[in-house]
């Protein structure tokens, strides 16, 4: 049995979307936000104690880009990945690690300068870059899915599902949105994926990646 050890809402998103893409069968594991060490086998599966992390027998996985590339090699019937050696899957490659490299992290400036700086001031310019970086890779983005209807190949696969969590944080902010039209319309065609909008319901979120209850993580208080 898998077992994935999440925060609802959270990174951990695109992985519980993923296995439920595949019809994986998974156990969940809800890891306290301000409470890490009381997870048991956190620790064990991402010493670094962060979400997602998972867990299958003797592997033992965490970052959101090797867990959707191995969700998408664990559950092959699923379509999830395109066929090794190919063009498509040399796009797989590429777009799982450029949502990982270059869309993730170009949210954090964005969300979480404190991370970087003490420096009020400086945290305001971190996020003025940031924000510019972010529409420079929502018009790279656009520019594919003008021409694409899915990221790697002609079925939806992990990268489209990583991708669709990475667009949905621009809901967050009322002056942020990522490309155009085509980015658009991939966001809806990912969140009418069955296994997507069961995740969005698990994850107690609405169409927009919004929490119904925010004070909530996996039904229980924050506190």
């Amino acid at each position: 049995m898998i077992t994935l050890f999440q925060i609802t809402g959270s990174s951990s998103f695109a992985a519980r979307a993923a296995l439920e893409c595949a019809g994986a069968e998974y156990e969940v594991v809800d890891v306290h936000p301000r409470r890490r060490d009381e997870a048991p086998g956190f620790a064990d599966a991402n010493p670094l104690k962060r979400v997602p992390a998972l867990r299958d027998g003797d592997v033992r996985l965490a970052e959101t880009g090797a867990i959707m590339l191995w969700i998408g090699d664990r559950f092959p019937d699923a379509g999830l990945a395109p066929a090794v050696g190919t063009p498509a899957r040399a796009d797989h490659y590429r777009w799982v690690m450029w949502c990982a490299n270059t869309l993730h992290v170009g949210w954090w400036p964005i969300m979480a300068g404190f991370y970087f700086t003490n420096n009020e001031s400086a945290q305001q310019s971190l996020e003025q870059r940031g924000r510019e970086n972010m529409a420079g890779h929502g018009r790279h983005l656009e520019a594919w899915l003008a021409d694409h209807e899915w990221l790697a190949g002609d079925l939806p696969g992990v990268s489209d599902i990583y991708a669709y969590m990475l667009v949905g944080w621009a809901n967050y902010y009322d002056d942020i949105t990522l490309g155009g039209p085509a980015v658009a319309a991939h966001y809806d065609r990912v969140g009418a994926l069955p296994g997507v909008v069961r995740a969005r319901e698990l994850d107690d979120l609405d169409e927009r990646l919004m929490r119904f209850h925010p004070d909530l993580r996996g039904g229980k208080p924050l506190d």
